[in-house]
C-alpha cells in the first residue's frame, strides 16, 4: 500500500476500482459526513445534475459509477466510462443540519482510499493533520492521461460548503430562503448606499495588490453602469475584474493604484471578543468626505441563518459600510464588512430595537477568493494591540469609498 501526499498521482490504467473515504472516530464521521462523485468534462464542469452520484442519486446515467452504501464506497468501472467524461471527482461534505461548528477540523483523521478489483488497497491519501475549518472537500480525482486513468490526491477545501462546491463545477443551487431578519434595506435586500438618489449607489472597498486591486462586497457595484473610487488622497476609476455573487464577494482595479495595501491576518483568526475596527465611507459622505472610524468586539463567529462564512461583530456600521476591512487591534485584515440588522423590520417581528448587531464575510473567505482570482495578497501575524488612531492614519492610504452610476 502506498500513500501519497497533495499533489502526486498514480497511474490505475484502466478496469475496475473501489474509492472510499473514511474518518476519525469512525462513528462520528459516518453520522456527518457524505461522500459523493463528479463526473466532469474536459472543461471541469459537470453536463447536469445528472453527473453528480451520492446516497441519494447512486447511480450515472450510464451505469459506470455507483454508490455503495453504507458506510458510502464509489465503485468505478473505469473501462465503461464516457469518453465525454475527462474527471471523476471524489467529493466529501459535512450533511446539512449539522451544528455550524461542524467542519472537518472536528475529525482526528480523513483519508481516502482506493482499492482495485481484488479489494487490495494499493493507494491511500490522509489529509494533512492541521485543523481544517471547511464542510466541502475535493478528495481526490481521477482523470484521464495519454488514454490511461490516473489518480490524483487533492484535498481541496471550500469553508462556504456544498454551495461554493457546486459552483467550482459550474452548477449554482437555489438559494435557501432566509431563516433570520432582513439585512441591508427594509426588503431584506443587500444592495449599496443609495442614499445619494440620482441613480447613484455607494460602498468602501480596500487595496490588497500594489496592482490596484481592491476588494469589495458584490452587492455595492451590482447594477453599475460607472463605478469610481475616491478618498482624500486618492481619485481613480475602477474596472470590474471578478466577481462571486454567492459569497458576496467582487474584486475591482483601480487605475492609477493608491498608495498603500492591506494585510491579512496569518495564524488563529477573529476570536470571540476581541477588538476589531471598521473604517469606511457610511452613508455616501453625509457624515463628511473623510473616513469614518469605528470600534467594537467580535460578538459571534456565526453569521445570520447559522452561515459559518461570516462573523457578527458590534463596531456600528450604516448603509456605505458595506465592502470596507474589519481590522484587528493591530490593524489586519479579519473580514469585509457585508451588513446590518434590519432594526426595523426585528422591531416590527419582536418589538425590540436590536443596535450594532453587524456582521462580515470572514477573512479566510476573502482569501480564498482573492486565490481563486490569482492575486497575491499580503499577510503577517499580529501583533501587540496598536492605538486606533495610528490603524486609521494607516488605513486611509489602502481605503477608498466607491460610488458606483447605474
Amino acid at each position: 500500500m502506498q500513500e501519497l501526499q497533495p499533489g502526486q498521482n498514480r497511474l490505475l490504467g484502466g478496469g475496475r476500482i473501489a474509492v472510499g473515504v473514511s474518518g476519525e472516530p469512525s462513528d462520528e464521521f459516518a453520522a456527518k459526513t457524505q461522500l459523493g462523485a463528479a463526473l466532469l468534462d474536459s472543461a471541469g464542469r459537470v453536463r447536469d445534475t445528472d453527473d453528480l452520484i451520492s446516497a441519494e442519486q447512486p447511480r450515472s446515467r450510464d451505469g459506470s459509477v455507483t454508490f455503495s452504501g453504507f458506510p458510502g464506497e464509489l465503485r468505478i468501472d473505469l473501462d465503461a466510462v464516457p469518453e465525454a467524461i475527462a474527471r471523476i471527482a471524489i467529493v466529501l461534505t459535512v450533511k446539512p443540519g449539522f451544528a455550524p461548528a461542524t467542519t472537518f477540523g472536528v475529525f482526528s483523521a480523513v483519508r481516502a482510499w482506493l482499492a482495485d478489483a481484488a479489494g487490495k488497497l494499493p493507494l491511500v491519501f490522509s489529509l494533512p493533520p492541521a485543523s481544517r475549518g471547511e464542510t466541502a472537500l475535493i478528495m481526490a480525482e481521477l482523470y484521464r492521461h495519454q488514454g490511461q486513468w490516473k489518480f490524483r490526491a487533492v484535498g481541496q477545501g471550500f469553508s462556504a460548503g456544498l454551495p461554493a462546491l457546486a459552483a467550482h463545477f459550474g452548477l449554482h443551487l437555489p438559494e435557501p430562503p432566509p431563516k433570520t431578519p432582513a439585512l441591508g434595506g427594509p426588503d431584506g435586500k443587500r444592495e449599496g448606499d443609495r442614499s445619494a438618489g440620482n441613480g447613484t449607489f455607494s460602498g468602501t472597498g480596500f487595496c490588497v495588490h500594489p496592482d490596484g486591486y481592491l476588494l469589495t462586497n458584490h452587492h455595492v457595484i451590482d447594477g453599475a453602469s460607472e463605478i469610481l473610487a475616491r478618498s482624500p488622497r486618492h481619485r481613480c476609476r475602477l474596472e470590474p475584474v471578478f466577481a462571486d455573487p454567492t459569497n458576496d464577494l467582487a474584486l475591482l482595479r483601480a487605475d492609477p493604484p493608491p498608495s498603500g495595501i492591506a494585510r491579512f491576518r496569518d495564524g488563529p483568526q477573529a476570536r470571540l471578543g476581541e477588538t476589531v475596527i471598521v473604517v469606511g465611507y457610511p452613508l455616501g459622505g453625509l457624515l463628511g468626505s473623510g473616513p469614518q472610524v469605528t470600534t467594537g468586539n467580535v460578538s459571534s463567529l456565526i453569521g445570520p441563518g447559522d452561515d459559518t462564512r461570516s462573523l457578527q461583530f458590534t463596531a456600528p456600521t450604516q448603509a456605505g459600510n458595506s465592502g470596507g476591512p474589519l481590522l484587528d487591534g493591530d490593524g489586519v485584515v479579519v473580514g469585509v464588512v457585508s451588513s446590518k440588522l434590519n432594526a426595523v423590520r426585528v422591531h416590527e417581528l419582536t418589538g425590540d430595537v436590536p443596535q450594532n448587531v453587524n456582521f462580515a464575510i470572514k477573512g479566510m473567505l476573502a482569501r480564498g477568493f482573492l486565490e481563486a482570482a490569482g492575486i497575491e495578497y499580503q499577510s503577517r501575524l499580529p501583533g501587540g494591540t496598536r492605538a486606533a488612531a495610528d490603524i486609521a492614519a494607516e488605513a486611509r492610504d489602502f481605503v477608498l469609498k466607491i460610488e458606483c452610476r447605474g
